[in-house]
């Protein structure tokens, strides 16, 4: 998998396989701002957009697992 950033800066994570033609995202930091406290001060930490239709394996779960993770305590996919 891997891990991109938009033009506006929001990162997104895609898969070699799909990222033939058109760049398909499996996750992506929405720039929508929830109500949470800090949600001003970090874009892209309030929603994800999480994509249609994808076969992960048990690898590439772990490690979207992890970007998860690491969205939820940072507010980074990173």
């Amino acid at each position: 998998m891997k891990l991109e950033k938009t033009n506006r800066g929001f990162e997104w994570i895609g898969h070699p396989d799909y990222l033939t033609n058109e760049p398909t995202r499996l996750v992506s930091q929405s720039s929508v701002i929830g109500n949470y406290e800090d949600s001003v001060d970090r874009p892209g930490s309030s929603f994800l957009w999480i994509g249609p239709d994808h076969h992960l394996n048990r690898e590439e779960v772990t490690n979207l697992i992890a970007a998860l993770q690491s969205w939820v305590e940072t507010g980074s996919l990173s």
